[in-house]
């Protein structure tokens, strides 16, 4: 597969990263921060808008095509700090735009007013605006005509989402989809109080739950691909909500750059290779991340895995779970919590050196725990078998790529991750289970993954380790 990657990557790898820089300018700094062919395609004109239910209003009927190869369907939720990278990213989409194969369908959603990130490039409209896009080559504005727009909406609402993907679904066809939520990510937490979440509204104060996620694709109907560009999002807590609706999700266990995905090498990969199926199109959508962050010298980390292999991770996890509490080397556990390698879950202002953070890699863990037990222990030999089956269960059935560039911000190399994040506790003892549950809005305990697993149990388990 990796030969065939290059061969869909390469024509425009390095004139895509090359003009990153370029468009942007003094800004592009700021970017790369953490965030936190026209055939075919109907052109509406700008007439008088018709009001539609829940505020829309629509600026040109559509002209339903027969169903394409791929639909592409971003959610880009750009009320919050934000909103310069969205629009970035929309332009950088247009340099690809659909075509005879492809669409490539928005909804973008804007305010003023945000304590940070305001910008009044592309005409300071505010709302959310629907777009097909088409090709287009400035860089500034966006040029793809407006299907639909509406003066007011709550894009923390998950509802919102179940929208969009039907009328995605509905006006454009395809034989597969890809849906993309755009914003902040935070992982699994749905925090009670936090400027965090997947798909922040900074004017609402909403922001769509980890349960919501899967609810999404419930009510608008499965998906070939499910990928998250936002923080922290490739996580067991997130895979097992949306498993039975979607066959691959591609995210970060990391926190992504302002840039977010290069979308202009990953959808001109797709373009030119229509015919690919949905692990390859997740594949295609982690190496050229790579390549991109290679080039802008980022430290940067994303995976794809398979649904399908969800159910077998949860057996794996558990046995290797249940074995390192019956054997109870409570050192051995410790010395593997302090050396996994962490995610940027708090930020560096609170935990400068990741010692809060309670994401870890969980194959690398699992290796710690293994590669740590005491000689002699009778029963560590079970524990090591176990932990050696979760690990080339992860590498091997249920990542399908995973690629990394450069080091994080305390200095380890992201290459060191192998997938998927999970939660552990945090290596600061002072750091207890009940303050740090307790800004979670929902128990941990109503997880669908922790349901299939008990990995709360264990991890309590671990909090007493410490």
């Amino acid at each position: 597969m990796k030969r065939f990657l290059c061969s869909v990557l390469i024509a425009t790898a390095f004139l895509a990263t090359g003009r990153a820089y370029a468009q942007f300018g003094a800004d592009t700094g700021a970017l790369l921060s953490n965030r936190e062919s026209r055939a075919g395609i109907p052109v509406p004109a700008r007439p008088q808008a018709a009001a539609t239910a829940g505020g829309w209003r629509t600026l040109k009927a559509i002209t339903k095509s027969a169903p394409k190869e791929w639909t592409v369907m971003v959610l880009l939720n750009a009320k919050n700090n934000l909103e310069m990278a969205g629009l970035y990213n929309v332009n950088d989409m247009e340099k690809v735009g659909s075509g005879k194969d492809l669409n490539i369908v928005v909804e973008l959603g804007r305010m003023n007013g945000q304590t940070q990130g305001d910008t009044h490039a592309d005409g300071d409209w505010t709302g959310a605006r629907r777009y097909l896009l088409v090709k287009d080559a400035d860089a500034s504005v966006i040029k793809s005509p407006v299907l639909m727009s509406n003066p007011k909406v709550d894009m923390g609402d998950y509802k919102r989402a179940v929208d969009f993907v039907k009328w995605a679904k509905t006006n454009f066809p395809a034989k597969h989809y890809m849906f993309i939520i755009w914003n902040h990510g935070s992982g699994f937490m749905d925090p009670k109080s936090s400027q965090k979440g997947i798909s922040f509204d900074d004017e609402t104060g909403n922001y769509i739950r980890t349960p919501q996620i899967g609810q999404i694709l419930k009510e608008a109907g499965k998906v070939d691909v499910m990928a998250f560009d936002a923080c922290l999002m490739q996580m067991p807590e997130v895979a097992f909500e949306v498993k039975d609706n979607a066959d691959v999700i591609v995210g970060s266990e990391e926190t992504v750059p302002g840039l977010g995905y290069p979308y202009s090498l990953f959808l001109g990969a797709i373009a030119r290779q229509p015919g690919m199926n949905a692990e390859q199109v997740g594949a295609v959508t982690v190496e050229a991340f790579k390549m991109f962050y290679d080039k802008m010298q980022k430290g940067a980390q994303l995976s794809a895995i398979r649904t399908s292999k969800l159910d077998g991770l949860a057996t794996r996890l558990s046995d290797f779970a249940k074995a390192a509490q019956a054997i109870a080397d409570t050192e051995t556990l410790k010395a593997a919590m302090a050396g996994v390698i962490r995610y940027d879950a708090i930020g560096a202002e609170s935990d400068p050196k990741m010692t809060i953070s309670f994401y870890g890699d969980m194959a690398e863990f699992a290796q710690m725990v293994g590669d740590k037990m005491k000689a002699g222990n009778p029963r560590a030999e079970e524990l090591q078998a176990r932990a050696g089956v979760l690990q080339q269960y992860i590498d091997k059935e249920l990542v399908i790529d995973n690629k990394a560039s450069m080091k994080n911000r305390v200095d380890r190399e992201l290459s060191e991750s192998r997938g998927m994040s999970v939660y552990l506790p945090p290596v600061e003892a002072r750091v207890a289970q009940a303050k740090l549950e307790g800004i979670f809005e929902s128990p941990y305990t109503d997880y669908a993954f922790d349901k299939a697993t008990g990995w709360h149990d264990f991890v309590t388990f671990l909090y007493g380790s410490r």
